[in-house]
């Protein structure tokens, strides 16, 4: 694995300590939302029950807003940065940080903090389990454009965009093996599984260069990630369904390394638990050379 490995690893943090669940105050019902503010964005985060869409589940950001554009790039009754749709308790820490903390079967799974960071960036930290697979979700509010866009690796912007579900789907980094399908009777896609996700498009993304973005009006919505951390961009033309809209899905996974220890230590290896970094940017759109440069930035460089 050499030094992809190793910098995929600077961004994350071993915790041996389990995440432990706050307590709720004077027996009132936890709130369904909290709302955080810092430079130019306000952003709410929401647990799982209903909000609009009919369903439960939909935990993450509920609404995204800048002073620039006060409607959300996230469909209103449904969300964005979706990594489960289990239960979840969301709390706020400070005017500009905030958590929510996944549950399952009544247990700790997941937890997110979010951090706003002035003037219009996002830093989101999920804490899981080593090895964890993490896939997220965002459903977008009927973008103009439905398309996202990426570096390939000779270092061109690429727009990609399939009209069909399930059709060319993920862009994987270059340099990564393209997994072996277990195929499965009376599959829905023509790739022959029961995922949209597992379709492969053509196109490659630079593994040094982490990140995609998508447009919303004036607005520009950027994902960025470790550089050669092995994120898989990946979408659909549908996703939360508003009658009249095309309503893309935004979406992203990764497979995070098993950590090892070394000592003697008694702790079990599901205790080991590792926190994977990414950033959200969302501002005006000026150009394609300002989005690298935002990562870089995000980057230290």
């Amino acid at each position: 694995m050499g030094t992809s490995y190793l910098v995929c690893l600077s961004f994350l943090l071993l915790a041996v300590r389990p995440v432990v669940l706050w307590a709720q105050e004077g027996g009132k019902e936890p709130p369904v939302t909290v709302t955080l503010q810092a430079g130019d964005l306000t952003c709410v985060l929401g647990d799982h029950r209903d909000h609009g869409a009919g369903k439960t589940g939909y935990i993450g950001i509920h609404k995204l807003a800048h002073t620039a554009e006060a409607e959300s790039p996230f469909v209103p009754s449904y969300a964005g940065l979706i990594i489960a749709r289990d239960q979840a308790t969301v709390r706020k820490l400070s005017e500009r940080e905030g958590e929510i903390q996944h549950l399952s079967g009544g247990k700790e799974r997941a937890l997110m903090r979010f951090t706003l960071v002035p003037p219009n960036a996002i830093d989101l930290a999920i804490t899981v389990p080593a090895g964890a697979y993490l896939n997220s979700a965002s459903y977008m509010n009927g973008p103009e454009d439905p398309g996202i866009y990426f570096v390939d690796p000779k270092g061109a912007w690429q727009r990609h965009y399939d009209p069909v579900h399930g059709n060319a789907a993920s862009v994987f980094p270059e340099g990564m093996a393209l997994p072996v399908l277990q195929k499965a009777p009376n599959a829905p896609y023509k790739h022959g599984t029961m995922s949209f996700a597992d379709s492969v498009s053509e196109w490659r993304h630079d593994p040094k260069l982490a990140l995609y973005y998508g447009r919303f009006k004036q607005m520009v919505l950027v994902q960025m990630f470790p550089p050669n951390c092995g994120v898989i961009p990946y979408m659909s033309p549908s996703g939360g369904s508003v009658p009249g809209q095309k309503n893309p899905a935004w979406d992203w996974r990764v497979q995070l390394p098993r950590l090892q220890t070394t000592d003697h230590e008694t702790t079990r290896p599901q205790d080991y638990r590792t926190t994977f970094r990414l950033r959200l940017v969302y501002k005006p759109f000026v150009n394609q050379a300002d989005v690298q440069e935002e990562y870089r930035k995000w980057l230290g460089r």
